[in-house]
């Protein structure tokens, strides 16, 4: 078991803290202003953890997938949604793995700033992305390194990310379309971080 692994199944318990669940609805009020009326055929929440950003589109979706590696984490999910038919969990790492479904909408909150190489996951999202289809990365804006009090032991692999490297991966893998913005500040050792929202767009 990795580090982050070790790290993410402890935190599991109490990872739906007050400041979590307010921060997560943020977040999916800032992915849905991106989104039509329309269902959702085919969603996947990347990085799922206990399912709190999920939650927000179980009514708007037909169908939901969360990955995770973290087993603890996805115990959680699977239990908050056991009653939900359509919504279902894999526990994979997708920087070893593939997907073999479509989605129309790839969203991911908080975990990219764990993957070795999220510029590779990026582009298997867009292989899997249907026609129309929008991917959004939730994630720090580029710090130095202070965000997490132990890097090392919570598997941190990047200080965040630019809107200049987010624009440059854009347009590196052919998306079509490509937006960025600041959705939330969080305060944290005096001072505050910025989180940011990429949208990858690539009509077909």
């Amino acid at each position: 078991m990795t580090k982050q692994s070790e790290h993410f199944n402890t935190a599991a318990e109490t990872w739906d803290s007050e400041e979590t669940i307010y921060r997560t609805s943020i977040f999916a009020a800032a992915i849905k202003k991106h989104l039509s009326d329309h269902k959702i055929n085919n969603l996947l929440d990347f990085g799922c953890g206990t399912g709190l950003l999920t939650e927000y589109f179980l009514e708007s979706s037909s169908s939901l997938t969360g990955i995770d590696t973290s087993v603890g984490m996805l115990e959680k999910f699977n239990r908050r949604f056991q009653k939900q038919a359509h919504v279902k969990s894999l526990a994979i790492n997708l920087e070893d793995a593939s997907m073999s479904e479509s989605y129309d909408v790839i969203m991911s909150s908080m975990a990219f700033h764990h993957l070795k190489d999220p510029k590779k996951v990026l582009e298997l999202f867009k292989k899997h992305l249907a026609p129309n289809g929008k991917i959004f990365i939730i994630d720090l804006d580029e710090e130095d390194g202070t965000f997490h009090p132990d890097n090392k032991g919570m598997g941190v692999e990047h200080f965040g990310f630019s809107q200049k490297e987010f624009q440059t991966w854009a347009n590196e893998l052919g998306f079509k379309k490509f937006s960025y913005e600041i959705v939330f500040e969080m305060n944290k050792n005096h001072r505050s971080y910025g989180i940011g929202l990429a949208i990858f767009e690539d009509s077909k």
